[in-house]
């Protein structure tokens, strides 16, 4: 009997001690999850956000994507004192013109972008209207070698309605009456864009107070000053603004386009329909 007892009791004490060590390496309390949830409530926050929420990339856009996403339009002036104009993006693209930084009367040499295209090296290029003959002329030119300018704004002209429309990022804010081209020369058709701005010396003659030239020109006349070069001006006489009495320019009275080119900077795209 007294064997039998003491082998009860090396076995209880063998359990004890068993259970003891147990004990010592597994702290009251622990949560058997404790491998995923263990650590601050900040720490455990800090390492679910970084395993669950995706990388943040930024996407650069270019001037005219920005732009069109906005709802503008591009343009772009000068920035070098000759800007080369090419007939597309290399490789293989040819030198057709060049324009000065400061033209005529002093003004920056500015044009409305089309569309742009990378080179083969992976340049930025931009394709822009001309003001040259024949109307529709493009070239295309280094964006490095110009600044970009967001036109807001556009003109467009009904010329069988009289009437020239201001819409800003497409919504018509401004409507004007205009005069037009006459039969036999008639105002040109297409897109162009405001390309210099010029206060007569005589406000009181056919151009009134302020003439926009446009990057367009008259199909009709050559020989015109500025070669039959197309705008839009006031006028002395506002009795014939609504009727076809031009050589092809775009007839204003002088109040109302003292209050246009307050919204048509140079680049200003500019909008022709019959």
């Amino acid at each position: 009997m007294l064997q039998t007892a003491a082998k009860a009791l090396l076995g209880v004490g063998l359990l004890l001690a068993v259970l003891s060590l147990t004990l010592l390496r597994s702290p009251a309390n622990t949560d058997p999850h404790g491998a995923l949830t263990s650590g601050p409530p900040s720490t455990v926050a800090a390492v679910l956000t970084a395993s669950t929420e995706a990388p943040t990339t930024t996407v650069s856009l270019t001037p005219l994507e920005q732009a069109q996403k906005d709802g503008d339009r591009l343009a772009v002036e000068a920035a070098d004192d000759q800007l080369r104009v090419y007939d597309r993006v290399p490789p293989g693209s040819n030198l057709t013109r060049t324009f000065p930084r400061k033209g005529e009367f002093e003004v920056t040499a500015t044009f409305l972008v089309e569309s742009e295209a990378l080179d083969d090296r992976g340049d930025l290029w931009f394709e822009i209207h001309l003001p040259v003959r024949p109307n529709g002329s493009r070239g295309w030119v280094r964006a490095a070698e110009v600044k970009p300018l967001t036109m807001r704004h556009e003109l467009r002209i009904d010329l069988s309605e009289h009437r020239l429309d201001l819409y800003e990022r497409g919504a018509k804010i401004r409507s004007y009456p205009i005069g037009v081209g006459k039969g036999d020369t008639p105002s040109p058709v297409g897109t162009f864009y405001v390309a210099v701005k010029v206060k007569p010396a005589n406000p009181n003659s056919v151009y009134g107070v302020l003439i926009m030239a446009l990057s367009g020109f008259s199909e009709k006349l050559t020989d015109w000053p500025g070669g039959g070069q197309a705008g839009i001006h006031g006028t002395n006489d506002p009795s014939k603004v609504g009727t076809d009495v031009s050589n092809g320019c775009i007839r204003m009275r002088n109040a109302d386009i003292l209050e246009l080119t307050n919204f048509a900077p140079l680049g200003t795209p500019v909008v022709i329909q019959e």
